[in-house]
């Protein structure tokens, strides 16, 4: 067994110790050739309260050979089936999601340069499998990264992802090393062993290189969805959380702005394609034209690009109009008396004497109607249609109204009936 440590040379480096025999390979080895690089070695362990006296058993295991080799131990303990089930997660997804956490937070206390884990090319074929039994759209055929950057310095590493299961197994025979077994390694319901043991353990009997091969078919199938998210993160535009995606766009970028639109908007899993008919649809649809994506988020066709988004619920409250600040969702509409601003600028300004009593603040309604700037009575609905403000936005502007009548689109538009003139005494000004 073999793994280049020239890149790690000098540098503090935390090893990922379960007590399995994996880790404890990678452990041994970096031991082994820790002082030929100069690398200052420690190691982290995480005890999952999944499987009761066994598992603290493990992390036992993992303290006594520390000690023994003189390394420091990191030591966390979580409860993954708690917090699985109060996020809705399956175990090991939880599982997976709370070591990352605690690596990132290794690194970025300065705790280390690198954490190593001892993810190899038998897991990186398992992964490859179940990104594409569950449907995925690129970046889950890469499989496992070989490095995750937490900053520009500090990296999570898997240094022997190019190293088969049978040469780490080897490995441990050679230096006679003492590992601990998971018993839950052999229940076929979690989805992994499932693959590793009735998919992967068959199908090695007629394809024994197998590991080899997936592993090759991952690297250049990771190396050309990088390039093509490179490309995608050129066209792909974010407003607040929306995702904006140009329409005419060659599939595989676009496929690619799927999965960072849907990233960005809170699902870091490759399920792109569960999304891609849906919104390959959007591209010669009218404009206006809707479809509910999965996790909860919508696309719309929206000019010669599609938008997706999360919908959310306009809970805006009814205020007396007058002068103060009120809330509006996540933003705040300012009303104040001014004097005659000598420039304009983006804020609305009206003339305070000609709203009639009784108006308040609230939000559309139908059956207003609006009395453009300008000149022009039109229905409100049609004044956004005009002014391009996507449905989805328009519960979204607070009004100034008295019955249907509206005299402020706050955010857009003041009513003509309301407008600054030669006989104008008091000026409001409408920040939103």
């Amino acid at each position: 067994m073999y793994i280049d440590l020239t890149p790690y040379r000098n540098k503090r480096v935390c090893v990922a110790l379960s007590g399995g025999g994996d880790s404890v390979a990678l452990f041994d080895y970096l031991l082994a050739h820790a002082g030929e690089y100069g690398i200052t070695v420690s190691a982290v362990n995480v005890e999952h309260g999944i499987r009761g006296e066994s598992s603290r058993a493990d992390s036992d295991f993992v303290r006594d050979l520390c000690a023994s080799a003189g390394v420091p131990l990191l030591f966390y303990e979580v409860r993954v089936p708690e917090t699985a089930a109060l996020a809705g997660e399956g175990i090991e997804e939880r599982a997976r999601a709370e070591r990352l956490r605690i690596f990132r937070e290794i690194l970025s206390e300065d705790r280390a340069d690198f954490v190593f884990t001892a993810h190899h090319a038998g897991d990186n074929a398992e992964s490859v499998l179940f990104n594409l039994f569950r449907g995925t759209a690129g970046a889950g055929a890469g499989g496992i990264r070989g490095c995750v950057f937490v900053s520009e310095n500090k990296q999570i590493v898997r240094p022997m992802l190019g190293i088969g299961k049978g040469e780490i197994l080897d490995y441990l025979q050679e230096r006679a090393l003492a590992y601990r077994n998971d018993e839950t390694n052999d229940d076929i319901s979690y989805a992994r062993n499932f693959i590793r043991h009735e998919v992967l353990a068959p199908a090695e009997r007629m394809f024994p290189q197998y590991q080899k091969r997936i592993y090759d078919f991952s690297r250049a199938a990771r190396e050309d969805d990088d390039y093509l998210t490179a490309l995608a993160a050129k066209e792909i535009s974010f407003r607040g959380n929306e995702a904006y995606i140009p329409v005419g766009l060659p599939a595989p970028v676009f496929r690619r702005c799927v999965f960072l639109a849907i990233r960005k908007l809170g699902r870091e899993k490759d399920y792109t394609s569960a999304a891609l008919p849906a919104l390959f649809s959007l591209e010669k649809a009218d404009n206006g034209k809707k479809v509910s994506l999965p996790f909860g988020l919508t696309a719309v066709k929206d000019g010669g690009k599609i938008a997706v988004y999360r919908a959310e619920k306009a809970e805006l409250p009814e205020y007396p109009f007058g002068e103060g600040e009120f809330l509006f969702g996540n933003r705040i509409l300012r009303i104040e008396q001014v004097p005659l601003p000598a420039h304009f600028g983006g804020a609305l300004y009206a003339d305070a004497d000609k709203f009639p009593e009784g108006c308040v603040i609230r939000k559309r309604k139908e059956g207003d109607v609006f009395f453009k700037f300008g000149g022009g009575k039109k229905k409100l609905k049609e004044y956004f249609i005009d002014k391009k403000i996507p449905e989805r936005e328009r519960d979204f502007y607070p009004l100034v109204a008295k019955g249907q009548e509206v005299y402020a689109v706050c955010g857009a538009e003041i009513s003509d009936l309301v407008k600054l003139d030669g006989n104008t005494v008091r000026v409001l000004r409408m920040d939103f």
